[in-house]
Formats: structure tokens, sequence, C-alpha cells
């Protein structure tokens, strides 16, 4: 069950780190990752961009390397080559920005996929980061899936024992004939059943809730032993507590 189950003081932590982004933010930059939104470059594109800046900005984003053949593909339309090795050098510089612990973290506990776009020298940091944020996401998910199902399973179960009430109502009724009214009891059987199937289910959901919220707990709790400001999902722990009940 999830009733008992202690909720950190959000008082005793001392999180080292109270916000994760990409760093500074250049105005060229911003232009560029609103281009990155086109599908292909255009000739113009093409003959003005600045492509470190535009390497480095691809780095800072994590964006894969496939992506320089997709613009040597959309200039070579307008025999332009890209300026390669000013990309690689600017895509470095951003790698640096992106491949740090903390925005590995923060990369995982957004849910976004795995990206294996860091250099060897910062992957180990960046692999730890974001494996402490998904395991937090991921459990995060868990437990609002399961809170999710059993309201849905018990609105149900709400549903069909009020469809069953109107159906006996009918059933009773004078003015339907016997064939009318094995229908009605065909469709309260169906309907039973499909009760009985609901509540079994919400029984595992609740006898599962205890696992996942332990997994919940030891996620937040090695984040924040790691310094990250992890707060808890009380709202949601109260939620599962009282649908355990």
């Amino acid at each position: 069950m999830v009733a008992g189950v202690n909720v950190p003081d959000e008082s005793v932590v001392s999180p080292r780190r109270s916000g994760i982004g990409f760093g500074r933010v250049f105005a060229a930059s911003v232009a560029i990752a609103a281009l990155q939104s086109c599908t292909t470059l255009s000739e113009d594109d093409c003959l003005t961009l600045d492509w470190a800046v535009l390497g480095e900005t691809d780095g800072e984003l994590g964006r894969p390397l496939s992506d320089l053949n997709r613009y040597r593909r959309d200039c070579a339309k307008y025999d332009v080559v890209p300026d390669s090795r000013a990309y690689m050098e600017g895509r470095q510089r951003g790698l640096v920005v992106f491949c740090t612990e903390d925005n590995g973290y923060r990369e995982g506990r957004n849910g976004a996929a795995s990206r294996l776009v860091c250099p060897a020298a910062l992957e180990p940091g960046f692999r730890r980061g974001y494996e402490l944020g998904r395991a937090v996401y991921a459990s995060v998910t868990e437990l609002r899936a399961s809170n999710d199902s059993i309201v849905a399973a018990r609105s149900e179960i709400e549903h069909l024992e009020s469809e069953i009430e109107d159906r006996k109502r009918s059933a009773r009724s004078d003015d339907i004939d016997d064939k009318e009214k094995q229908t009605l009891h065909d469709e309260i059987d169906d309907m039973e059943r499909r009760i009985d199937q609901l509540d079994e289910d919400i029984g595992i959901l609740i006898a599962t809730l205890a696992v996942s919220v332990s997994q919940y707990h030891a996620a937040v709790g090695a984040a924040r032993r790691e310094g990250y400001d992890e707060p808890m999902e009380t709202e949601l722990l109260s939620a599962l507590r009282r649908l355990a009940q």
C-alpha cells in the first residue's frame, strides 16, 4: 500500500544546481535555430549562413552530425558547398556546452531520447546526469500512469453501475416482451463481468504502487544527493495514497 510513505522535507534539501541551461545565447544563434525548423535551406541561406555559428548552435542543441549532410544536399542545388571545417569547429564548441552532466540531467528528466553526440571525453559526465534524470522521469511517468489508470477504471465502474441500474429498471417494466428482457439481462451480465475485470485490474495496480513509489523515492534521492534541485511530487503521492485506501 502507498499509505505511510514518508515524503522528504523540502527544507532539508540544499541543491548545488538550481538551474540547468545551454549557457550563452547569441542573436545569430537564435536566428539560426529558427532557420533549422525549415525542411530545407534556401539559396539565400546557403550563400549567407555563418557555418561556424550554425555548427555551434547545432552542437549546443545536441543535434546529430548527419545534419551537415542535409545542409550539403540542400546547398548542392545552388552550387554552394558548406564550410565543413568551420561548421565542425563550431560544432565542437557547441558540444562542450551541451555535453555537461547538468544538461544530461535536464535531457533525461525531460524524457528526451538518448543522443550519441558527445565526444568521448565528455560522454561519461553527460551520461551520468542523463541516467539520473531519466530515472526520475521514468518513475514519475509510471506513477502518473498508475494514477490515471486507477481513476479511469473507477470512473468506468461508476458508469457501468449506473447503466446496470437503468437496465434493471427497464427489465422490470411491463411494457417490454420477454425477448427484450433477456437482452437487458445479457447486457447486465456483460457489464458485471467488465466490472469484475476492472476491480481485478485496480487491485493489481494498487498492489504494485508500493514498489513504484519506492523506485520514485530512490530516483529522487539519488538526484538530490548529486545536488540536483528535484522537487517531490507531493500532490501526486497524496492522490495515490487516497486511491490506495
